[in-house]
């Protein structure tokens, strides 16, 4: 057997299904993601993108189905330690970007570091400054939301 066939998939579903009401737009969804693919989800508007992307975040629960990310559970039937450990290690980038427009880009960044990582400030400001420059937006950690573009706003949600 080779290396490649032993890898578990980082992601996995199996059966997925989600009703709103009678409308059902997820319709027995199977998907298997290898760590380190990058995998592009493409469909008209309201055709469920957005919704299994929350199915798999745990922000949503299936109607049916099995979710499993990084060879745990995920589907909404795990306990609430359980979904905070999947958080660490799964994140979106919404629509809107979400930024808290109080904050800095980098108080943006920091805060789901010393909240959801629990690091000290100094430690979370290091690597901001780090996520922040590896998305092209080092000279911007000062900057509030209304001072970036919408391209460098969502890249500050991605570094977040």
């Amino acid at each position: 057997m080779s290396p490649a066939d032993q890898t578990r998939p980082l992601v996995e579903l199996a059966g997925i299904r989600k009703s709103f009401g009678l409308v059902e737009v997820l319709k027995g969804v199977d998907l298997s993601v290898e760590e380190g693919r990058v995998v592009a989800l493409i469909g008209r508007s309201g055709s469920g993108k957005s919704t299994l992307l929350r199915i798999i975040n745990g922000l949503e629960r299936p109607t049916d189905g099995v979710v499993t990310v990084d060879g745990e559970r995920a589907d909404g039937r795990e306990s609430e330690r359980e979904l905070k450990a999947l958080r660490l290690k799964v994140g979106m980038v919404f629509q809107q970007f979400n930024l808290f427009p109080h904050l800095s880009a980098g108080g943006n960044v920091m805060l789901s570091l010393k909240v959801v990582k629990k690091m000290g400030t100094a430690e979370a400001e290091a690597v901001a400054r780090e996520m922040l420059a590896k998305v092209g937006l080092a000279d911007r950690f000062d900057h509030t939301p209304d001072q970036l573009s919408g391209g460098q706003q969502q890249r500050v949600a991605i570094a977040r």
